[in-house]
């Protein structure tokens, strides 16, 4: 049972630990392919990652209850948003309107940079302060959310949402964090994100020199 309880809370970046423990094979089957899809897709093994991404979508599809799946593919989006690739979630808007869940609906537009004030009540609670700030244009109290976030996924994909009004050193530590994780396809966006931020041509050099031997 603890070990479904930790499946549950991992799935979704976005649920908080609310996912329902899964009780049926197929469930389990998806949340343990998305988790490994997830790893997989943040350390740049992208090969791996597909094949693990159909794996979670074929068992998630194994129910008519779209839950799971809406889950997987708003997870997959938020993942590519916390990279800084653009996203729009459309395989998660085409199930919009037969998944009803005000809290996916929330994350959905959070991610879309459409929230509204009277939605943030529906995200997981790691993000409503952040959102809320963010809302009202406060981006100075947003960063300091964000530089608060423990989990290093949810610190990346709060922090993209309000990239242009990061600190250099903000940026600096969550290629830090990403980097201990190894998460090389997170590290190698935000390295680039980070170059344009600062302006020491000595740094962006170093920066230049670090990518080139990444990519390699």
């Amino acid at each position: 049972m603890i070990k479904y309880i930790l499946l549950s809370c991992t799935l979704v970046l976005l649920a908080g630990c609310s996912f329902a423990t899964p009780k049926n094979d197929w469930q389990i089957n998806s949340i343990n392919a998305y988790e490994s899809y997830k790893r997989y897709y943040l350390k740049n093994e992208d090969n791996l990652a597909d094949t693990d991404l159909k794996r979670a979508v074929k068992y998630a599809k194994q129910s008519a209850d779209l839950d799971t799946l809406a889950r997987i593919y708003l997870s997959e989006c938020a993942l590519h948003t916390g990279v800084l690739k653009k996203d729009s979630c459309e395989k998660y808007k085409d199930l919009d309107s037969l998944v009803v869940s005000d809290e996916l609906h929330g994350y959905y537009l959070f991610l879309q940079n459409r929230i509204t004030k009277e939605e943030i009540k529906n995200l997981p609670s790691r993000y409503r302060d952040f959102a809320a700030f963010k809302e009202n244009g406060d981006y100075k109290d947003a960063q300091k959310e964000v530089q608060k976030m423990d989990d290093i996924v949810s610190k990346m994909i709060a922090a993209s949402l309000i990239k242009d009004a990061l600190s250099a050193d903000t940026v600096k530590k969550i290629i830090e964090e990403a980097s201990f994780y190894g998460y090389k396809k997170a590290v190698v966006s935000w390295m680039k994100f980070y170059k344009t931020k600062i302006t020491d041509d000595n740094e962006k050099g170093l920066i230049m020199k670090r990518l080139k031997i990444l990519s390699d």
